[in-house]
């Protein structure tokens, strides 16, 4: 067969096949159209699912009519002139496909007014151009999608599943656009009226955050905000606290310099700033804003622009990261609680004992003297002014007994009931308390008076020993005995008394299940939990009133308390309303 040129039609109709997935494909790009042209006001009005017809109105600064032939050219844009303008990209659109490709698979008219013209003119599929009634800025309705090209119309899912696929839109655009006002009818009734935001960023955000991903985030979420000015990029937007998560990341939402985008490396550095926060399986939400130079990101990669290339992604993926790792570590205090956050309070002397919960020194590099520990107040409460005990006070109240001998009992203030469970919470503390004294050069160890061996397998024993200069960084310190046993020297000084081989049988475990990929920080926060695990208090341990409250104020002075190691809760309020509630008193 000859090499030909194909039609100007088909070729259109091949370009949509790229641009035109779904009706939700015509509102997006119409919908970008509508911004670059300054637009503060959307109207999205679908019928049938968009799938009969699709009018999307703007008050934009619109087309002049000797430019509407024009705009429905293929390749004709207002928003690039030049090789240099394709790498520094400040638009939404800038392939000059969509209005062609659109208007090539439906029955197309757009209708369109600049501010300072006398009248309006339309243009249809067909290129008629005629005057028309309509206010400055531009309509474009789409009608019979797919019409011309029969095949792809069957390949559209259910007129439900669209739907929703343009509601998915309609969301993007809220939490993208807090300046525009965005309204969607669905058959002839209003679905969604989201007005323009009003105020600062993080103030105006939580209607929309409402709007899109309901109440409880929006009350909840918890504000980013971190910049590199070296490399021009920055961070903003909103996370969940660790007690709030769900099972997929649907509820993640990610731009780049305005545009939502799919990227796995910078989800995985979302998903690695909760490794120690949330369950296994959990998924946070998330609306994160990351501004770089346009120079710095390829959005000419895929016709629909979901997808980007990162010039420097590994500075982005420490950017996300460190950004979100650092709000998570600031999370102190229940949800619900009210500012401002508790300062770090001296704990009883008997749990510092017995249980060694000390604050962390302040120089814990090897050979370094641990500096004492602040001198404890006195655990026996002093009432107040207002009547009420400074444990009361605090952010998880007072200590009021045990349930089992395994969930600690408090009042707040306010009459709201908390219920901690002592081991996850504990182990929380342990587990912060060690990664500081990690942060800070290594964690101190103690040698033990006589080497405790433990039998192995030949491999494990390998395996163990491989990892053996590593250990000694988390004052695990092991050394070959033979070929199926090592002896154990030291153990992390804050362990006291833990069981070597129970302690190395764990620890084994975290290396296998670690695989090439795992990262530095993965490896040390899988050690740094199992080896908190070993000195956490026991379900069924039986505490003292003063144990109890000395938890209770370490918890509220400990970053990350809200969740255990593993992500489960350590926690629970009720509230005075929810208590009277319960009881049919209200």
């Amino acid at each position: 067969m000859p090499i030909r040129q194909l039609p100007h039609t088909l070729a259109n109709q091949i370009a949509a096949g790229e641009v035109v997935e779904r009706p939700a494909s015509v509102v997006k790009e119409l919908a970008e159209n509508a911004l670059d042209a300054g637009a503060t006001m959307l109207r999205i009005d679908i019928t049938d699912a968009g799938l009969t017809k699709l009018v999307i109105t703007d008050n934009g600064h619109g087309i002049p009519q000797h430019e509407l032939p024009l705009a429905m050219s293929r390749h004709a844009t207002s928003k690039i002139a030049s090789t240099e303008d394709l790498f520094n990209i400040h638009t939404f659109g800038f392939r000059g496909e969509a209005l062609p490709s659109i208007a090539s698979v439906s029955r197309f008219t757009l209708t369109s007014r600049p501010p300072h013209a006398a009248e309006a003119w339309q243009i249809t599929q067909d290129g008629e151009l005629k005057p028309a009634a309509h206010p400055p800025g531009t309509r474009v309705e789409v009608a019979d999608i797919f019409y011309a090209t029969p095949a792809r119309r069957k390949f559209l899912k259910s007129p439900r599943a669209e739907s929703r696929a343009i509601e998915g839109v309609v969301k993007t655009l809220a939490l993208a656009h807090p300046g525009l006002t965005l309204t969607l009818v669905e058959d002839g009734a209003e679905s969604w009226h989201i007005p323009a935001a009003q105020g600062d960023f993080f103030t105006a955000m939580r209607p929309r955050l409402a709007a899109v991903m309901g109440q409880g985030f929006a009350a909840q979420a918890l504000p980013v905000e971190a910049q590199r000015p070296e490399e021009g990029a920055a961070i903003h937007g909103f996370v969940s606290p660790p007690t709030l998560h769900t099972g997929t990341a649907a509820q993640q939402y990610l731009f780049v310099n305005g545009r939502p985008v799919k990227d796995r490396q910078l989800q995985t550095a979302l998903k690695n700033a909760y490794t120690d926060a949330l369950p296994r399986g959990r998924h946070p939400f998330a609306v994160l804003f990351l501004t770089l130079p346009p120079q710095e990101v390829d959005v000419n990669v895929h016709p629909a622009k979901a997808e980007v290339r990162f010039r420097h992604g590994q500075n982005l993926y420490g950017l996300v990261y460190a950004a979100v790792r650092q709000t998570l570590s600031q999370t102190r205090a229940p949800v619900g609680a009210a500012a401002p956050r508790p300062t770090a309070m001296p704990m009883a002397s008997t749990l510092q004992a017995s249980l060694g919960l000390q604050a962390p020194p302040q120089k814990l590099l090897k050979g370094a003297e641990p500096s004492t520990p602040p001198t404890p107040h006195s655990v026996q409460p002093t009432p107040t002014a207002n009547g009420h005990t400074p444990a009361e006070q605090a952010f998880l109240g007072a200590a009021i007994g045990q349930v089992a001998n395994t969930y600690i009992v408090a009042e707040t203030a306010e009459g709201s009931m908390v219920v901690v469970d002592q081991h996850a919470a504990h182990e929380r503390l342990v587990y912060e308390n060690l990664k500081q004294q990690f942060a800070q050069g290594r964690i101190t160890a103690q040698p033990l008076l006589m080497p405790a061996v433990v039998s192995l397998t030949p491999a494990d024993a390998k395996l163990l020993l491989a990892h053996a200069a590593e250990l000694e960084k988390f004052g695990l310190e092991v050394e070959s005995y033979s070929p199926t046993a090592v002896a154990v020297t030291a153990l992390p000084q804050l362990l006291g008394d833990a069981n070597p081989a129970r302690l190395v049988e764990d620890v084994l475990n975290d290396l296998s299940d670690m695989s090439p990929r795992t990262t530095l920080h993965q490896r040390v926060e899988h050690v740094l939990a199992t080896i908190a695990c070993h000195h956490s208090i026991r379900a069924h341990r039986r505490l003292s009133v003063e144990e109890q409250n000395a938890l209770l104020r370490q918890m509220e002075a400990t970053p990350g308390s809200l969740t255990c190691n593993h992500g489960r809760p350590t926690t629970v309020t009720i509230s005075l309303p929810e208590l009277e509630k319960l009881f049919a008193r209200r």
